[in-house]
């Protein structure tokens, strides 16, 4: 008898535990609900939180990361072709511009392809050139509006094959640019806001984004100092015919644009060029013609470097196909953000250097 009762207490002890181990692990699930919970509340309303510190009618730039008005972000940019050459400077209207590309060309010299989303204030833009293949490669990361004055035989074969461009050599062309009288051909030819308009309406281009446009571009919404990286005051570009630099103002961030000797200069407003974040691209380079036109590998993947608030970083950067857009990373596979402003970005053969020292 006294064994069964023994046996009976050990049975009761043995329930109570189990019963108490089964109530531990509920408390232990409930607390982690609770705290998925207040993290999943925490992280919704930090993004109510930064979308309602917008006013109506305005959101963040795709282009710049900056706060505009939704009447303008909504509309895609045009991307200009813009003549660089030492006869063409000093150029009009690009110190406007959002974006600004360089690429080498043939024979060393460079062209630019400037993107402006805002053309309320562009009165007068150029001198415009012709297109370059890999140019229009690059306008399609913001889906813009490609815009030109002739173009070599390789970016004649992509407008064969569909794809639409404002050209310069058509025959709406009178009713968007026209040439100034104070330059020889062909370094005059320029463009405005109502010729650009009425390059649109020609066309019958939109200016709409696509449904479900998100931008290629990462922002950060305040101005982050990156923690790693060397320092960069000034960088060089290897373009031998310009030998352009920037130059990194701590007063207000950003890098001012110099070349041919001196600084890059808006004749429309004197304003020098200047950027919050420099992107240098490097991508295999090849000649594919006897007038030496260069070829870019602008599709697949490779390394580059990300520069802004006088601090320099390596990066990679992807394009799977045509069809995508490009997309920065830093080393550790953590996606670029940007900090808000002006970009130049510079495509730069692999087998070239961009260099960043301290002053």
């Amino acid at each position: 008898m006294k064994e069964r009762i023994n046996m009976k207490k050990r049975w009761i002890a043995g329930l109570l535990s189990v019963c108490m181990l089964l109530g531990l692990a509920a408390c232990g699930k409930k607390e982690e609900t609770v705290a998925e919970t207040q993290t999943t509340a925490a992280e919704t309303e930090t993004e109510t939180e930064t979308e309602a510190a917008l006013e109506e009618g305005k959101m963040y730039s795709y282009l710049t990361g900056e706060v505009i008005d939704t009447a303008i972000g909504t509309q895609r940019p045009f991307a200009i072709m813009i003549n660089n050459i030492e006869d063409a400077i000093p150029q009009s209207g690009i110190s406007q511009a959002d974006i600004v590309y360089e690429c080498l060309a043939e024979y060393g010299i460079t062209r630019m392809m400037c993107e402006f989303q805002n053309i309320d204030n562009l009165n007068k833009v150029g001198s415009i050139r012709s297109a370059r293949h890999y140019y229009m490669d690059l306008a399609q990361d913001q889906e813009a509006i490609f815009t030109h004055f002739g173009q070599s035989i390789f970016a004649e074969a992509r407008i064969d094959d569909g794809y639409q461009t404002i050209s310069g050599l058509s025959g709406y062309s009178g009713d968007v640019f026209y040439r100034s009288d104070d330059r020889e051909s062909p370094h005059n030819v320029y463009t405005s806001k109502d010729g650009l308009l009425a390059g649109v309406a020609a066309t019958g281009m939109t200016r709409d984004y696509p449904a479900g446009y998100t931008g290629s571009l990462k922002f950060n919404h305040e101005d982050i100092v990156p923690e790693t990286g060397d320092t960069a005051d000034i960088v060089r570009l290897p373009f031998d015919y310009n030998s352009p630099w920037f130059e990194y103002h701590a007063e207000d961030k950003l890098y001012y644009r110099f070349q041919y000797g001196g600084p890059h200069i808006d004749v429309e407003n004197n304003e020098q060029l200047k950027f919050k974040n420099l992107i240098i691209q490097y991508a295999e380079r090849f000649v594919i013609s006897e007038q030496d036109h260069q070829d870019y590998t602008l599709i697949g993947s490779g390394t580059g470097l990300y520069i802004t608030d006088g601090k320099v970083n390596t990066i990679k950067w992807e394009r799977a196909t045509a069809a995508d857009r490009t997309t920065y990373y830093y080393e550790d596979g953590t996606p670029v953000s940007l900090n808000a402003g002006k970009s130049f970005i510079a495509v730069v053969p692999s087998e070239l250097s961009a260099t960043c020292e301290a002053k």
